[in-house]
């Protein structure tokens, strides 16, 4: 329906007709009808939710929304019942740069007519509801903003048309910060649902799920070759497209249709770390820092040319999860600032990597996941960090497999595998070099626990070997 209208310009602040209550519709004509279609296709180009004829410069009393269940259009809209209030965030199509808190009705009861000239009786809640509500102020000259608890001025990045692409958890908590930041992406794309977790069920990816609660589009291609996947993304329009954790490599007749191509973040300094293992890889190196990359995407894995680049400190007691968080939340950041200087058309830095320095992080084959206790004892225990929470270091006690998911490099002498101690919080097991207290653990199909918890369920005794496979 709104496909077929003409796109229309819109008044904005400061403007007397957006001050002025608008006439009522005296009859549904197919002037009328013609003005719902503009109305919707001046929305739908604009990425508004809603639009109220006074808007583009037309004094009836017509509005139009789409709250992502399709196209309504309100004629003489009448607000006859309100339930409920709840705080939300508004901006405007005809105040840009501003957004504010507005109190709202959650569930509104609205009579209009439709545009047969028929009354109709419409119920409305969440998004909708506040969407009516906003422009039938429109329509009594009312803005936003008259009713704001606080404005603030919109970021220029929020203004830029994105896709984001990413999958797991890292990608979701680069994601969580981009929206944070008020950079919501016209569309996500992410894995096709695996099973994966207990039970090994079919899942929607961490992305997924954050795209789900936040009403965001979500695409899941098979191939990201796919013709069908390409024309969605060339009818998104975006002006760049966002990688963070995707998982394949991106053909180059996607990142061509971005005027800007694609950025992908990635959690090293590169050229240091290329691959799909960096936080993993760097952790098990013992490295002292690490950090995150923007960089333009090009047919080369990770080889890029550098926009951003940030270090990050490694503490002793980072885990993959605690670093990865880090690495996101600064990562996030970068992204913003590349969107800040795209949407101020100001152009991004650039520089090439030195080749010279490039290392690689593969992905962690399975028996690397498995303690060798002939190892220093800080290479154990880099392991664990590098592993835990999840898939954890695997070893056997007494024949049962366990997870180590916390331990530390101790002083002691013994065996390769020999438990040298059992205290009541931990117990201490000999290392080619120096020895590895173990503070935490997670048995195969239990929960994580302390080794405390653990020991008092299992008996453990000093002298027992702790093997690092069956």
């Amino acid at each position: 329906m709104g496909m077929k209208g003409k796109v229309r310009s819109i008044l904005t602040i400061g403007h007397p007709l957006l001050r002025r209550r608008a006439r009522p519709v005296e009859r549904v004509t197919g002037a009328v009808r013609k003005l719902a279609d503009d109305l919707l296709a001046t929305m739908y180009a604009h990425d508004g939710v809603g639009l109220a004829a006074n808007q583009v410069g037309v004094d009836l009393r017509v509005v139009v929304a789409d709250a992502g269940e399709g196209p309504v259009v309100l004629v003489n809209p009448e607000i006859l019942g309100r339930t409920g209030e709840e705080v939300g965030v508004e901006g405007c199509l005809s105040v840009p740069g501003l957004a504010g808190e507005v109190v709202r009705a959650q569930e509104v009861r609205v009579r209009a007519l439709d545009l047969r000239g028929e009354v109709r009786w419409l119920e409305a809640s969440g998004l909708l509801a506040r969407v009516i509500q906003h422009e039938v102020d429109h329509l009594d000259g009312i803005l936003f903003v008259d009713r704001a608890l606080r404005v603030w001025e919109v970021p220029p990045e929020s203004r830029v048309r994105f896709i984001f692409m990413g999958t797991p958890e890292f990608s979701a908590r680069v994601l969580e910060g981009l929206l944070e930041g008020e950079a919501r992406p016209v569309a996500v794309v992410t894995r096709p649902d695996r099973p994966r977790g207990r039970g090994w069920k079919e899942r929607p990816s961490p992305v997924k799920e954050l795209a789900l609660q936040k009403g965001i589009e979500i695409w899941q291609p098979e191939r990201l070759s796919d013709p069908s996947f390409l024309d969605k993304v060339r009818e998104a329009e975006p002006e760049v497209i966002l990688v963070a954790g995707y998982g394949a490599i991106l053909p180059s007749s996607l990142l061509e249709i971005p005027p800007w191509g694609g950025l992908n973040l990635h959690p090293s300094l590169l050229p240091r770390y290329r691959g799909m293992a960096p936080v993993i890889r760097a952790l098990m190196s013992g490295e002292e820092s690490t950090g995150v990359t923007v960089a333009r995407m090009t047919s080369r894995v990770d080889a890029g040319d550098i926009v951003f680049q940030e270090r990050v400190e490694i503490l002793p007691e980072d885990n993959r999860e605690s670093l990865e968080r880090k690495l996101a939340r600064v990562g996030a950041g970068l992204l913003l600032r590349a969107l800040r200087l795209i949407a101020r058309g100001e152009g991004l830095p650039s520089r090439s990597q030195d080749e010279s320095q490039a290392t690689y992080a593969p992905p962690l084959r399975p028996e690397e996941e498995w303690i060798d206790w002939t190892c220093p004892a800080r290479e154990i225990v880099n392991l664990v960090r590098a592993l835990a929470p999840s898939p954890g270091a695997s070893a056997l006690v007494g024949g049962r497999l366990i997870k180590v998911l916390r331990a530390e490099a101790v002083e002691g002498r013994g065996l390769p595998g020999e438990v040298l101690e059992v205290g009541g919080e931990s117990f201490t097991v000999a290392a080619g070099e120096g020895a590895v207290r173990v503070l935490a653990v997670k048995p195969a199909g239990g929960r994580a626990m302390e080794a405390g918890a653990y020991l008092r369920g299992h008996r453990l005794l000093p002298g027992e070997v702790v093997s690092s496979r069956g």
